[in-house]
């Protein structure tokens, strides 16, 4: 806060800027409704708590019409409505990073409490069983960047898909496979799983803000980062609480695993549809580029062959 205040430049003559308080105020509260219940879960929060789901909600769309209320005054919100409604691409982006996020981020618990309680794993030994994962998402990071802009949406496509062969075809193995060999046998296909997942986030993040103008940057990119934070939460709780809740009831640690990681895959599926409808889209937005008759004679190709 110091050096903000220091080396952040002010606006206009006050030098203070618009702090949307209520806003704040009823997001957090929303998020905490949802959240609550499924972070108790494994105590019976979710059937004790249920009714803070629908005041959840109710508060997320007093905080949407806040919102509205704020633009139609001309002050700053603290999530500007328009980048949902006429930002091409943003709202579908956001979704994407979001529905992924809650699977993503909630199975590596879940991993960790499956291998370690169930199969009495190290930590150690716990980490390494899902490291496939991790080198898979490193290498694809690196050239993701470079391949976003020639194959658009499409490269968020084909790396969800991967995550979810990947980490679905884990469920099975270790459900219905070997118990003993069955975390190493799983290790190509997390790593299938990791290298898709090198092709989400990043190039997903691209897509999102190539059209956003630039006075409204900074609030979709962190609208964006916030909706990420918000799933990973979300996942973080209601993944291992669906684990506890299964175990509770069966004893069985296979069944919670192949729950829980069922749970999560239903996250990316939703949010495989979202990207897929919105690459059809642009598909049949743009078409088959065709070249037109001057491109095609002062084409370097045609130069030559004259």
């Amino acid at each position: 806060m110091l050096l903000g205040r220091r080396l952040l430049p002010r606006t206009g003559r006050s030098g203070r800027g618009h702090v949307d308080v209520p806003g704040v105020l009823l997001l957090g509260l929303g998020v905490l409704c949802l959240m609550y219940p499924l972070v108790q879960a494994d105590s019976g929060g979710i059937g004790q708590l249920w009714w803070l789901f629908l005041a959840g909600v109710a508060v997320l769309a007093v905080f949407a019409r806040w919102q509205r209320r704020l633009v139609a005054r001309g002050t700053q919100p603290l999530l500007d409505p328009r980048l949902f409604t006429t930002v091409r691409g943003y709202a579908v982006g956001a979704g994407v990073g979001t529905l992924y996020f809650i699977g993503f981020s909630g199975v590596w618990l879940v991993f960790a409490l499956f291998y370690q309680h169930g199969l009495g794993f190290s930590p150690l030994r716990s980490g390494l069983a899902v490291t496939p994962f991790a080198v898979g998402s490193a290498i694809t990071s690196v050239v993701a960047g470079r391949l976003v802009e020639r194959f658009g949406r499409l490269l968020t496509v084909c790396g969800l898909a991967g995550v979810i062969l990947g980490l679905g075809g884990t469920a099975l193995l270790l459900r219905y496979g070997p118990s003993g060999s069955a975390p190493w046998l799983a290790a190509p296909l997390l790593f299938l799983g990791g290298v898709g997942g090198g092709f989400v986030v990043s190039p997903n993040i691209t897509m999102t803000l190539r059209d956003v103008p630039v006075r409204m940057a900074g609030a979709a990119g962190g609208a964006l980062q916030t909706g990420q934070r918000l799933g990973a939460a979300v996942g973080t709780a209601a993944l291992p609480g669906l684990f506890y809740l299964v175990l509770g009831r069966s004893h069985d640690y296979r069944g919670a695993l192949f729950a829980a990681l069922g749970a999560a895959l239903l996250g990316m599926v939703a949010s495989l549809a979202l990207a897929t409808s919105d690459w059809r889209r642009d598909r049949r937005i743009r078409g088959p580029r065709r070249r037109c008759p001057d491109e095609v004679a002062n084409s370097p190709v045609n130069a030559r062959q004259t």
